[in-house]
């Protein structure tokens, strides 16, 4: 923890005795005063400094062994495992037993045996620090999940296991024979891309496919975010068509909450799934003052646990604009889609993607570097099949646990509309100019574009 010159608290305290004393704009005053005062104290918490205690302090690059517990989800890719440990001791090469804390993440190459949640592990290898990779801040990225070491090459032992919580132990196995049953059911690569759907597993995935959905705007769809928590409120919300739109709230927070348990309940996918609780509270209330309100003090609050998520993290940044697309923009959409069928939800779902993606188009832009021309075409085009894909994937998956010929009838459904996003992406990835990279994008152009973007909301709102 870092800590800041006693002076800066004094003055920070002095200004806000100050405030009390006026008798106009004291409540924007006192909401500065202590923004900036919890921003600061956040910061403090959550800033690490290497001691001889921590883990990372003996990231030499030497060879050491440590001892520790496997202490989240196995990140299972076809040609290695990562393992993050939560170590106890090290052991360097004279010998000396060392107490130690923090977390390493660790990379298995021969992937066998396989390690699950809560193991006790014994690993050898070269203890480093992780190093930005070309663009991409590898270091920053880690940090976000305490984690400052690595070891790349590695070799485990298991000394015993159960140590871990047993609800998530339960959670993880559930997901893990979810895709296992859902290999059974597909071949590649529309088994590893539905799991990439379901549960925002990405191992398996070709390159050349990860590629396509790239230049075509399309890689939002593989990943958990509050993108996805919109698709699980809009299948929900379109099957349950016959009923009145407040009645629709309980089971689609079910399903939410449902789908968060089922996929892991990371940090990630909580945090998404708040966030689209909240774009669901928004269109149900249709009061968007006090959702706006509602949205800020989430914020504040996760921010406050860990501001790291404000600039490392690309999935808290894309759930927020997403649940900005739902309350701000996706009623304004409804004129251009009244031609488009409301079964099973695809109006909707259509309705509130291009929402999403209207506000997270800079966002892309600014992490990839690059502008998907093809990419507003390209989401229109798959948007309608991904809830059903979704829909039918998992409605076959479970039912293959019962009866696997059942649930092979429902999986051939998901198949076409799998095979049909696969099909638009490939196509529309080798239309000439689809994709074009914009080096020059900066703050201030997107400050521009979301200015542009509010007055024209704001437009809308007085045209109403």
């Amino acid at each position: 923890m870092t800590s800041y010159p006693r002076w800066l608290w004094i003055a920070l305290g002095l200004i806000f005795l100050n405030t009390l004393l006026l008798t106009t704009g004291r409540r924007l005053l006192t909401a500065v005063i202590l923004g900036i005062t919890f921003a600061l104290i956040a910061v403090s918490y959550t800033t690490h400094i290497p001691t001889p205690e921590t883990i990372d302090s003996y990231a030499n690059s030497k060879l050491v062994t440590i001892h520790g517990i496997i202490s989240a989800e196995p990140d299972r890719r076809p040609m290695q495992t990562k393992y993050t440990v939560e170590v106890h001791t090290l052991t360097n090469s004279s010998g000396t037993v060392i107490p130690v804390t923090g977390k390493t993440l660790i990379t298995d190459n021969e992937q066998w045996p396989e390690f699950d949640y809560g193991d006790g592990v014994e690993v050898t290898g070269k203890l480093e620090r992780p190093e930005p990779i070309e663009d991409f801040h590898y270091d920053r990225y880690l940090s976000r999940y305490d984690v400052y070491s690595v070891m790349y090459r590695a070799r485990l032992t298991r000394i015993d296991e159960g140590h871990g919580n047993p609800f998530f132990a339960v959670l993880f196995k559930t997901k893990q024979s979810f895709e296992y049953q859902i290999n059974r059911l597909y071949a590649e690569p529309h088994a590893s891309f539905l799991a990439g759907l379901l549960t925002g597993s990405r191992k398996g995935i070709p390159d050349h496919l990860l590629d396509d959905f790239q230049i075509t705007g399309l890689t939002h769809i593989i990943a958990i975010s509050g993108y996805n928590i919109t698709i699980v409120i809009s299948v929900i919300a379109g099957m349950l068509f016959w009923l009145p739109l407040r009645q629709r709230f309980i089971p689609s927070i079910i399903a939410i909450a449902a789908f968060t348990l089922f996929v892991g309940a990371s940090a990630a996918v909580v945090r998404a799934s708040i966030m689209g609780i909240l774009g669901l509270m928004a269109l149900q209330a249709g009061r968007q003052s006090h959702t706006r309100l509602a949205i800020l003090w989430t914020l504040f609050f996760m921010l406050m646990w860990n501001p790291k998520y404000l600039w490392y993290d690309a999935g808290f940044q894309m759930s927020f604009l997403a649940v900005i697309g739902l309350t701000e923009l996706a009623s304004h959409l409804e004129r251009w889609f009244t031609k488009v069928p409301k079964v099973l939800g695809i109006r909707e779902a259509l309705q509130m993607t291009i929402a999403a993606q209207i506000c997270a188009v800079p966002l892309i832009v600014l992490l990839f570097g690059r502008l998907s021309l093809i990419a507003p075409i390209a989401n229109v085009l798959v948007a309608p099949a991904i809830p059903l894909a979704m829909l039918f994937g998992f409605i076959g998956t479970v039912l293959s646990f019962i009866w696997f010929p059942l649930g092979q009838i429902f999986a051939y459904i998901a198949w076409a509309f799998l095979q049909w996003i696969v099909l638009v992406a490939k196509i529309l990835a080798h239309v000439p100019f689809a994709s074009v990279e914009v080096p020059w994008i900066s703050i201030s152009f997107i400050i521009g574009y979301y200015g542009l973007l509010v007055m024209i909301v704001y437009r809308f709102k007085r045209g109403k």
